[in-house]
């Protein structure tokens, strides 16, 4: 059994002890205070499992890709041993050595005329210390996967790539409130009614996010010859582009940055009875206040978003007679999410969470709908910047990923919160 399959294994564990616990109350009703004890150490358990289970996942995938990246490596060193004629160089064996090269490092025309057409119209191409490159595709995908663990907006929403930027006029229309005519004997001859579409549009910008500068020291980058200074980058680029990423879009306010998930909905779902509480039957509703046609469970991208906090809190719900399991955990390894109601849970730490494990008052916690209806604009690819200069007397490398994106609600029926009121 492998590390994960163990950790999968103890989640369904935790939850079964939960469930458990349903019966332990008092003559009043509440939990006894043994049972309170066992709930948090239970949710303490949970997260910190889950936390273990996503760091086992992106280091088996991470040990997969290198074994890969070692067999290519293999294959290529092989072909050049056998072949009286140099093998084919690809732009991602460029772009490394481009990006580890050292004062002896040389460059033939093909492979920097490789580089260069890979660039945008906006970078320098043409000075060797500042490069700006974009990343070999197989890299920017990890780096894409990697940025999704860091919260909850990449894999939730939808995400549409251009190849240029500036403004994007986006076509948005709801005609879900027309309907058709049936026709009787009486007015197959009358004329028939005109009811056009009504079409508005919602903008994109360009906005660029970075990473700062990650310094390297030049002794790495000459020692290294195992991929390492790809695990360097991959990690920090993830780390840093994903949590200022999923920021923005999820609280952005529209002025100098994207319009975040919490500015552009808007619209009425459902208000909580109690101040610091949270009932299924409030979140039966919330599901009820979206139309079906956001609300299709057969819909990936369908669900709940909210803090690890809160989904900590709706775990120790209990409802009398009604035993049914709101909560059922996921599967990472295969990629089932948690569901809540049926529903997946998209866990975005930059909503608000909870305040002494409760809801807080006046705040909208809990997001349900079609997140595809949220849509986040990339500008092609990421990019990676090398500077020699800056810090040559610490003998050190300076390198900066960046990416311009932007995000914006196409559909405000699409989606709704639940406020505590």
């Amino acid at each position: 059994m492998t590390r994960l399959e163990v950790l999968q294994d103890n989640l369904q564990k935790n939850e079964a002890a939960l469930q458990d616990l349903r019966g332990k109350r008092d003559a009043s009703g509440a939990y006894t205070s043994d049972a309170q004890a066992q709930i948090r150490k239970l949710n303490e358990d949970f997260e910190a499992i889950k936390s273990e289970m996503e760091i086992e996942l992106i280091s088996e995938k991470r040990a997969a890709a290198y074994a890969a990246q070692e067999f290519a490596a293999e294959e290529s060193r092989s072909k050049k041993n056998t072949s009286t004629t140099s093998a084919a160089v690809t732009y991602d064996d460029v772009f490394w050595r481009y990006m580890k090269r050292n004062g002896r490092e040389k460059f033939s025309d093909d492979e920097m005329r490789m580089l260069e057409t890979r660039g945008t119209s906006t970078q320098i191409t043409t000075t060797d210390s500042l490069g700006g490159y974009l990343v070999p595709q197989e890299f920017s995908n990890q780096l894409e996967n990697m940025m999704k663990w860091y919260g909850g907006m990449l894999g939730a929403c939808q995400t549409y790539s251009t190849a240029r930027g500036g403004t994007l006029e986006w076509p948005t229309g709801d005609d879900t409130a027309v309907t058709g005519n049936i026709n009787t004997a009486a007015n197959q001859a009358a004329t028939r009614t005109v009811s056009d579409l009504t079409f508005g549009q919602v903008l994109f910008g360009d906005w660029l996010i970075d990473s700062n500068i990650i310094k390297v020291s030049r002794s790495l980058i000459q020692d290294e010859s195992v991929g390492l200074l790809q695990n360097v980058l991959r990690d920090n680029l993830a780390n840093r582009l994903g949590r200022k990423v999923n920021s923005v879009l999820t609280t952005g306010t529209g002025t100098n940055q994207p319009y975040g998930l919490t500015t552009t909905v808007t619209g009425t779902g459902i208000t909580t009875a109690g101040a610091t509480a949270i009932t299924k039957s409030e979140l039966v509703r919330l599901i009820a206040s979206v139309d079906y046609a956001y609300a299709n469970p057969s819909n990936p991208k369908v669900g709940f978003m909210m803090h690890q906090g809160i989904l900590a809190y709706l775990r120790t719900l209990d409802f009398s007679t009604d035993t049914t399991h709101i909560f059922v955990p996921g599967n990472l390894a295969t990629g089932e999410p948690d569901r809540l109601l049926g529903y997946p849970i998209f866990v975005n730490n930059d909503l608000t969470g909870p305040t002494n494990g409760l809801p807080v008052s006046a705040t909208k916690h809990i997001y349900f709908g079609d997140f595809s209806k949220y849509v986040i604009r990339r500008i092609r690819e990421i990019s990676i910047e090398r500077n020699d200069q800056q810090y040559w007397d610490a003998l050190q490398v300076g390198f900066m990923g960046w990416l311009r994106i932007d995000g914006n609600l196409i559909n405000a029926n699409a989606i709704k919160p639940l406020l505590q009121t």
